[in-house]
């Protein structure tokens, strides 16, 4: 049985509850629904012991393939499959502009935030603008006019809607003052550029935020693979050290990531800084189509489509 937007009745978890205990066969009830904290709190005190949570994302490159036309599509139009699937770019925009507006209209104040549509599609714009860079809620509130604790409580929503994601920063043992605010990224690339007015490859190409883009696209296709095996986080460091991803298993990095929208990629010297602060065995520059071959020092060049593989050796 698959009951869909249960959020709208979570009345119906104590019937649920009965009807699991009369048979416990995994599987009967799928449901699906937006990750309010009134539908996780109810589903955790009545079903508890009975139900397992899954976080399901934007389609990803190993959904519809790792071909450079297929990854450069998803990477314009995002994952959401109507958009995607959408007949032109132009009409992939157009389904994306009404998911926001029924995201903002509809599906927030179901999940109990009753915010301005308005100021609220104007953060989400900030946030298209933000990508990728350090959190600032301060310079947030200011551009929106509201305080920070205000933004906080929006991006709290957001999160819990699955609109936008934070990248902790990765704290190892390294005697280096680590930077502390997180990476914000809207969580899916078509999200990104429609909010961004990005209507075409040849706009996104010439954008500002072009490297920004393609960084998150990479974050969210790595967040997506690892489901729950590994941590993801980011580093940088107050004296200028950065590489984007780091990935951990309990508290050893396995595989830290540099993301270049190049096929010729050079790294910068904090970049050099990060890759020997962090000293994970698995050290890559990922490029959009690259051939594989070594960068030098430990540190391979590779394309989205291998990088997979080498993820996988490294994770137990």
């Amino acid at each position: 049985v698959v009951i869909d937007e249960v959020q709208r009745m979570p009345e119906l978890f104590p019937l649920l509850r009965t009807l699991i205990d009369r048979d416990r066969r995994p599987g009967r009830f799928l449901l699906l629904g937006s990750s309010s904290p009134e539908v996780v709190q109810r589903s955790s005190e009545s079903l508890a012991g009975r139900i397992a949570y899954i976080d399901l994302y934007p389609l990803g490159v190993h959904e519809t393939g790792l071909s450079k036309a297929r990854v450069d599509r998803l990477w314009l139009r995002g994952g959401f499959p109507e958009a995607y699937l959408a007949g032109s770019d132009a009409d992939a925009r157009a389904v994306i502009t009404d998911l926001l507006r029924s995201f903002i209209e509809r599906d927030l104040p179901l999940l109990g935030l009753g915010a301005d549509p308005v100021a609220t599609m104007q953060l989400l714009r900030m946030l298209g603008h933000t990508h990728g860079s350090p959190l600032n809620m301060a310079m947030l509130g200011k551009s929106v006019g509201v305080t920070a604790p205000v933004i906080k409580r929006y991006l709290h929503y957001f999160e819990d809607a699955g609109m936008v994601f934070t990248l902790p920063m990765y704290h190892s043992n390294v005697r280096k003052r680590i930077a502390r605010a997180p990476k914000v990224y809207l969580t899916d690339s078509g999200v990104l550029h429609t909010l961004l007015q990005v209507t075409s490859h040849e706009d996104l190409f010439a954008h500002p935020q072009r490297g920004h883009s393609w960084e998150g696209f990479v974050a969210q296709q790595v967040r997506a693979w690892l489901q729950g095996r590994a941590e993801l986080s980011g580093f940088r460091t107050q004296d200028g050290a950065e590489i984007d991803l780091v990935i951990t298993q309990g508290t050893r990095a396995v595989a830290a990531i540099e993301i270049k929208t190049t096929n010729s990629p050079t790294l910068s010297k904090g970049n050099q800084l990060a890759f020997d602060a962090v000293r994970a065995p698995l050290q890559l520059i990922v490029t959009p189509s690259a051939k594989d071959h070594p960068y030098g020092e430990g540190i391979d060049v590779v394309s989205l489509a291998t990088l997979w593989q080498l993820l996988e050796k490294v994770l137990k």
